[in-house]
């Protein structure tokens, strides 16, 4: 199972604070003890450096050792000592002890009499500081008149209570006169336990509180310090899938707002270099794309090409080859012979058409724009077809406006002979075209021609304005069409920039184009 970076965290740093704690409570079970009783040994040696000043026979004498014992934690007991050890006498027992001191200051009740006859014993017979006392010998800063020692009074007389278990200073004052004063100052094994025992205890308890706070303490942390780190790999993985849209969102100045920083810009700069790379692409594609439909149009140009022009040019060779025959009447002869020229004048229409195709779609074209009234190039227009209209018994109705446009006169008569033409190939029994203008929403000058007759079916719309492209065929057959004319119409608009197109209606069809001044 994968495990989070946040719990990482939060196990590494709480089992440090738990390794610190548990770490404090050994180390203070371990060495607290030797610790504190050296540093209470120190203490003992600075308050006699306060005992020491104190004037014995002041009548403050007693408030100024209480004050001193209240501030070190210490007992203290002075004596002088106002007799003699026999010479010959040799201690052997705590029974019958010599009275040979009289109490100063302090009571039995902290250290018993027996115990400071024996120190003075020790002290008179200079049985202190060897390898076998129980004392040790510490140097004062005035040690002139001062001998002292520090020891363990509980080792050389409790006998094991530990109750009553000792460490004292004892210090000799040499008066001169054999009345030599000692201090004793003492400090309770007792007391030293409690203290370090409190301290254990107070430790373990902080310990516990801090534990717990910690943890809190460090679930939240944990989640500010891996919430960015969270942030910025969900971002990633968005950009790694080519989702742009989101950002980091962190507003802290440091390391991770830089961090978060440099993946907004980094994913802004993929964005648009991918959105380039499509653009790119896009364009490729559709330059390939329009390539290969060119490269299409082109073979399918010269297919349609080559059919329309092999029909005459097959009839042309069979006549032709008709004519040779010498057992020709003369009425057959000049009737092959104007099938001969009806052929020969399809393939110069056809010729010419292309020409006039291939002129227009490669731009060279020359556009000659003038001032005129669209009701004379429409009039003008009409009359070309009066003879075909008068033999076909077509009806032809105009709604014209006297409206002066300008643009080019002889290429606008080229889209609406072939508008014009392409109605009279089409219409209907009910023999009806209609020529129209009038002002669109956009101020432009729409021209349109409407004849009678079946709707163009919804799959040729698209279609009808491609060369060679016929929707009825045998239709275009018996009027001899080619296919290039509406083809010639869209190629004249486009260069012309004008809008055009075709609209179905219920009875016929309308083709039309957009005049823009």
């Amino acid at each position: 199972m994968k495990s989070s970076i946040r719990s990482k965290l939060f196990l590494l740093v709480y089992a440090i604070i738990l390794t610190f704690i548990a770490g404090l409570i050994l180390l203070n079970n371990t060495f607290l003890e030797n610790y504190y009783i050296k540093n209470r040994k120190t203490s003992l040696i600075e308050a006699f450096s306060d005992v020491k000043d104190v004037d014995l026979n002041s009548s403050k004498m007693e408030y100024q050792l209480q004050s001193i014992e209240n501030e070190y934690s210490i007992n203290i007991q002075i004596y002088q000592q106002v007799g003699e050890f026999d010479p010959n006498y040799v201690w052997t027992n705590f029974d019958d002890v010599p009275d040979v001191f009289d109490r100063l200051y302090g009571d039995q009740f902290g250290i018993p009499n027996w115990i400071i006859s024996k120190i003075i014993y020790d002290f008179s017979q200079q049985l202190l500081g060897s390898d076998s006392s129980y004392a040790t010998e510490v140097t004062l800063a005035d040690n002139s008149n001062y001998k002292a020692y520090l020891m363990d009074i509980q080792s050389e007389f409790n006998h094991g209570n530990e109750d009553t278990q000792m460490i004292g200073l004892c210090v000799s004052s040499n008066q001169g006169n054999n009345n030599d004063i000692y201090y004793v100052l003492s400090i309770s094994f007792q007391s030293i336990a409690d203290s370090i025992r409190i301290f254990n205890t107070f430790t373990i308890l902080v310990g516990v509180i801090f534990m717990v706070v910690s943890f809190i303490a460090m679930y939240f942390i944990s989640y500010s310090f891996t919430n960015p780190v969270l942030q910025i790999n969900k971002i990633a993985e968005e950009i790694a899938n080519l989702n742009f849209s989101n950002r980091v969102e962190i507003n802290t100045d440091d390391e991770f707002g830089d961090l978060g920083d440099s993946i907004n810009r980094m994913s802004s700069q993929l964005e648009q270099n991918i959105k380039d790379l499509q653009n790119t692409n896009d364009k490729l594609a559709k330059e390939i794309l329009y390539k290969t439909e060119v490269d299409n149009m082109r073979k399918e140009f010269i297919a349609n090409a080559s059919h329309e022009l092999k029909t005459p040019l097959s009839l042309i060779l069979g006549y032709t080859e008709a004519l040779k025959l010498s057992d020709l009447d003369d009425e057959t002869k000049s009737e092959y012979l104007n099938i001969i020229t009806d052929e020969t004048n399809k393939m110069n229409r056809l010729v010419m058409d292309l020409l006039q195709l291939s002129q227009l779609e490669s731009g060279n074209a020359e556009l000659n724009f003038k001032e005129f009234n669209i009701r004379s190039l429409i009039e003008d227009t009409i009359n070309l077809f009066s003879l075909v209209m008068k033999e076909k018994n077509i009806n032809v109705k105009t709604e014209i406006q006297d409206v002066i446009v300008n643009s080019d006169y002889s290429q606008l008569q080229t889209v609406l002979t072939n508008f014009i033409n392409n109605a009279i190939n089409h219409v209907d029994d009910k023999k009806s075209i209609i020529i129209r203008t009038k002002t669109t929403k956009n101020k432009a000058l729409r021209v349109s021609v409407f004849n009678s007759g079946e709707k163009i079916p919804e799959r040729d719309l698209k279609h009808i304005w491609d060369s060679f492209y016929k929707v009825d065929k045998a239709r275009t057959r018996a009027y001899g069409g080619q296919g290039l004319g509406l083809s010639i119409c869209r190629t004249t608009l486009d260069n012309l920039g004008y809008n055009y197109d075709v609209i179905n209606h219920e009875d016929g069809v309308e083709f039309y184009f957009d005049i823009t001044n």
